[in-house]
């Protein structure tokens, strides 16, 4: 998403940062609620709605109240899932756009009518409906891909700062207007040995002793995700993935001048 930002070097770091700090607030402010809500922990996991935070909204708000707060939180899913599946399509786009995955040749076409990438967007809604019917077959199954989900996110973070470590005396890095400066490197030791202790503790079962049914599979999970993008690495996209490739899509497009009445050439992607 950058690559549509203005002056994406300060505003994109300052999005997150803001972005952070606001949920921050908000999860704490929410999870304090929560406690105060909590009259009986037993019952609540026991709730016969089969979900906990439906019942603390059912128990302070009564049936109409806490139907009501409830389908607001399944609104606001609904939005999250719109989100999250535009965030999935703009980035398969641009990894298809890079050659970085298969048949990347039909994934990044773009439709000539809604100038979108249809196809992309296709893709992304494939494997969603796939995930919903395989939470519909096998609960076991659809959870322990979503357990894997906040390792996989961490680990992509500390990638490229781990990257940026490891090379920066063989690879001449230019600091962008937004940096920590002396503080980067303690920082950035910081949260890589953060993430891999956190990562190592989330594929950990929830539950002893461990058994087949209450064992934690996600990182079973991570392996076959790790299995398949390192052996299509190596078959293929070493071969053409040379990191993105947005300037080769510029074209020059005539635009009206409405004041001056002529056309001046701007550049589009």
């Amino acid at each position: 998403m950058s690559e549509e930002t203005h002056d994406a070097a300060i505003r994109g770091p300052l999005a997150i940062r803001l972005a952070i700090v606001a949920s921050g607030v908000v999860g704490w402010m929410l999870t304090i609620t929560f406690c105060f809500c909590l009259n009986d922990f037993d019952a609540i996991l026991a709730s016969p709605t089969g979900l906990p935070a439906a019942q603390i909204f059912l128990n302070a708000g009564g049936r109409t109240g806490g139907t009501i707060m409830w389908f607001w939180v399944i609104l606001v899913q609904f939005f999250t899932g719109c989100s999250a599946m535009l965030a999935d399509t703009r980035m398969a786009y641009a990894f298809a756009r890079d050659d970085a995955l298969p048949f990347s040749r039909f994934w990044s076409k773009v439709n000539r009518y809604t100038r979108t990438p249809v196809n992309a967007v296709w893709l992304v809604v494939f494997f969603s409906i796939c995930l919903n019917l395989i939470g519909i077959g096998s609960t076991q199954t659809v959870v322990a891909i979503f357990n894997i989900t906040a390792p996989a996110l961490d680990l992509s973070y500390i990638a490229v700062i781990l990257a940026h470590l490891v090379y920066e005396h063989r690879v001449k890095f230019v600091e962008g207007p937004y940096t920590l400066g002396r503080w980067g490197k303690p920082v950035n030791i910081m949260a890589i040995s953060w993430v891999s202790f956190i990562s190592v503790v989330l594929f950990f079962p929830p539950t002893r002793p461990v058994t087949v049914a209450n064992m934690n599979y996600a990182i079973a999970v991570a392996g076959s995700i790790a299995l398949f993008s390192l052996s299509w690495w190596w078959i293929g996209a070493r071969h053409k993935y040379t990191g993105p490739r947005t300037k080769e899509l510029l074209q020059i497009v005539d635009t009206e001048d409405t004041e001056e009445g002529a056309c001046s050439p701007e550049y589009r992607e």
